[in-house]
């Protein structure tokens, strides 16, 4: 297998994968960053109503998932990158702003960087697609700067970013971006 055709089949994959999380109904209030019922929603983990998860569970003592997404510790904990100072200093200010997303020149007016990023894009209309929000609080899947990140979405105008990839954002960076939208886009 070519590195061409791997890199085709791993952004299949990722699509693949955002597509079925996409097409699961409810608001997801009530898990956690990897789909698992929170400890804290009073919803039934298994047939007898037992809400305690399993140590194997999925719920971690910190750091990163099995799979190497962002996971809670337990709920009230956040992982790190699903906080915005996380996001900004290790997507925005080294990826984005690094490259084309800062001062007055950047593209569509998005500067990210540290200054003027979170009031740049949360609550903000995409210039692109009016209709579509650049970080709607609660919910990735209509947050036109997540579009632009993730392997495909064909309301997407233009290029995947950020646009000097691939490789393009870690399915980690992907992860941690989708969990601090979906945690209402907190700027902490």
């Amino acid at each position: 297998m070519t590195a061409r055709s791997l890199d085709a089949w791993k952004a299949w994959a990722t699509a693949l994968l955002l597509a079925t999380a996409a097409a699961c109904a409810g608001t997801g209030e009530d898990l956690d960053v990897e789909g698992r019922p929170r400890r804290d929603a009073g919803l039934a983990v298994d047939a007898g109503g037992n809400n305690e998860l399993p140590r194997d569970a999925g719920v971690h003592d910190g750091g990163a998932s099995d799979d190497g997404g962002v996971a809670e510790v337990d709920a009230g904990v956040v992982d790190e990158r699903a906080r915005y100072g996380w996001i900004q200093k290790n997507i925005f200010t080294q990826t984005c702003a690094a490259y084309c997303h800062r001062g007055a020149s950047a593209p569509k007016g998005m500067q990210l960087d540290a200054v003027n990023a979170y009031q740049r894009i949360v609550g903000v209309k995409s210039v692109e697609v009016p209709a579509l929000t650049l970080i709607k609080p609660g919910d990735p899947l209509n947050s036109y700067l997540y579009l632009k990140v993730i392997p495909s979405d064909p309301r997407r105008v233009g290029e995947r970013m950020p646009l000097n990839e691939p490789p393009y954002l870690s399915a980690e960076k992907l992860e941690a971006i989708r969990a601090w939208i979906a945690r209402g886009a907190p700027r902490d």
